[in-house]
């Protein structure tokens, strides 16, 4: 997928994290609060809109086209799949799925 217009480091980071978040299916409001904190309620409000009108694998492509701008090195790639445990840790347990997207991702960024 090429992307026409780059967003913003913090766009990339809400619309993942909202991913992440999403993957059980239960959106909770420590999630929501947790991505906002950390990207700013606009970004958020925006990049939810964006998440909503795509499908899962549409997002899932759109997240792996922006690894050579945001997280093309190890080290870039730590700090982000840092911040994805952070929103699954938000209600002090990974459930099964919260694990699985989490070594999914691991693989595939």
């Amino acid at each position: 997928m090429v992307v026409d217009e780059r967003w913003s480091y913090n766009e990339f980071l809400a619309f993942l994290l909202i991913y992440i978040a999403n993957v059980d299916i239960e959106f909770t409001e420590d999630e929501k609060a947790l991505i906002r904190n950390c990207t700013g309620e606009a970004t958020f409000d925006k990049m939810l809109i964006e998440f909503e009108n795509m499908s899962d694998y549409k997002a899932y492509e759109t997240i792996l086209s922006y690894k050579s701008v945001y997280f093309p090195t190890p080290t870039e790639k730590q700090s982000i799949m840092e911040k994805m445990l952070e929103v699954c840790n938000v209600d002090d347990a990974l459930n099964v799925m919260e694990k699985e997207i989490i070594h999914f991702m691991d693989r595939m960024m």
